[in-house]
């Protein structure tokens, strides 16, 4: 993409005192590695407003004219790797010993492994840029669009696929990396054969899991498609091959008819698991609405009635204080004494109101009936999903060592090819 792009000479002088100005921002040596360099956010967002200003050129993308310029400020090569990264920019200097340029005869075999470049590059920028949470999902994305692409919208031959599955497989790894990174550089093409590589046991049963979900609905071709590792021995044009088998390490053989009850069974309750755990999620939340301070409406009424029926025994207690103090009002001549019974009246009567008060506010915190009869209601249904979710776990377990005998045996299948005899 940079080769495209005519540099001018004065806006590329420009850029290069921009940058020489807030130097501040570049991270030179980056993460102690001297062919690493780091661009902050805040220069790059200064580098974007200074190339709309003085570049006009609809034919270009933004993301292409800043690394274009990039390149040519800090007089890369073209096999360094210029990546946007969480708004920064990053610079991976590969010189020519580290980046080996393939022979022509070679394009196509283990010499081209990387594109020419040097495992440690590969393995230093997989651990520093890649392997992150962000990523997580990647080779099982990679698995999803591989089966859908060849299996469920051009279902390949068992030929094609014995073929070209690695390749496409690699393909489909690149595009995924040009997405993320925003960057076609021959570097990623040698990135992508090294995921695939240290990922392919992962990609692969990913791969099986997908194929072996399309066995459980009875998709038809996904089923003739594994019959083919049913033969022993398959004639072309003469010639006899040996084709592999969906075998376990123990010598246990599956075929289509004998994994297909097994399959069928655990992918049910693996569906069902994670439908009742949607469910179970939803009725959660509803049922945590009624919940006071953690604690269930049911507590939260027995405390608050048990807290009313404490303030109704204090209410009792000083409503008798004020009878009793009433009547020694009636009977006291003193006037000193009248006027200390009237100001104990008047407290213990303020104390009594406060109690009423408090009494009438614990009543306003009790859950009424109609949302305590919901929340059971709900809380039953809650009951019965869990009852549901624990039947569906022991089903899926009791599977589950016969089912990754299935899943494992057919990665192993999948990755191998007929051989001749």
């Amino acid at each position: 993409m940079h080769r495209q792009i005519k540099i001018n000479e004065q806006i590329l002088d420009a850029f290069v005192e921009l940058i020489e100005n807030y130097e501040a921002d570049v991270l030179y040596d980056y993460k102690k590695k001297e062919n690493q360099i780091l661009l902050r956010a805040s220069l790059v967002t200064r580098i974007t407003t200074f190339l709309s200003k003085n570049i006009h050129e609809e034919k270009y993308s933004a993301a292409d004219l800043i690394k274009a310029y990039i390149r040519a400020a800090f007089e890369l090569t073209d096999n360094a790797v210029v990546i946007n990264k969480k708004g920064n920019i990053f610079i991976k200097i590969i010189d020519e010993t580290v980046q080996k340029q393939v022979a022509e005869k070679d394009k196509n075999t283990v010499k081209n492994r990387y594109n020419g470049v040097n495992e440690e590059e590969l393995k230093s920028f997989y651990e520093e840029f890649f392997a992150e949470e962000e990523n997580k999902n990647f080779f099982a994305e990679i698995a999803q669009e591989f089966v859908h692409k060849y299996f469920i919208v051009k279902k390949i031959s068992n030929e094609e696929y014995e073929k070209n599955v690695f390749s496409h497989i690699h393909a489909i790894t690149l595009e995924k990396l040009i997405k993320i990174y925003d960057n076609e550089d021959g570097f990623f093409l040698g990135f992508a054969g090294y995921l695939f590589r240290i990922h392919f046991k992962e990609v692969f049963s990913s791969i099986s899991e997908l194929i072996l979900d399309e066995i459980a609905i009875s998709n038809h071709y996904v089923m003739n498609f594994l019959n083919y590792y049913s033969q022993d021995i398959l004639v072309i044009k003469g010639i006899k091959y040996k084709i592999p088998h969906i075998e376990a390490d123990n010598g246990l053989r599956w075929t289509v008819p004998s994994m297909l009850s097994i399959v069928k069974i655990y992918t049910k309750a693996k569906n069902s698991i994670s439908t009742l755990k949607k469910e179970k999620s939803l009725y959660q939340k509803r049922v945590q609405k009624f919940y006071v301070n953690g604690v269930s409406p049911i507590k939260n009424n027995e405390l608050l009635l048990s807290e009313k029926a404490s303030t109704e025994i204090e209410i009792e207690h000083s409503t008798r204080s004020i009878n009793i103090l009433h009547d020694k009002l009636d009977i006291t001549k003193s006037e000193e004494k009248k006027r200390v019974l009237k100001e104990n009246m008047l407290k213990e009567e303020e104390r009594l109101k406060q109690l009423k008060e408090l009494k009438h506010a614990t009543l306003q915190k009790v859950v009424k009936q109609n949302g305590l009869s919901e929340y059971i209601a709900l809380q039953k249904e809650l009951d019965t999903l869990n009852r549901k979710l624990q039947r569906e776990k022991k089903t899926l377990k009791q599977n589950a060592e016969a089912y990754d005998s299935i899943r494992n045996s057919l990665a192993k299948a999948l990755i191998s090819k007929k051989s001749v005899l």
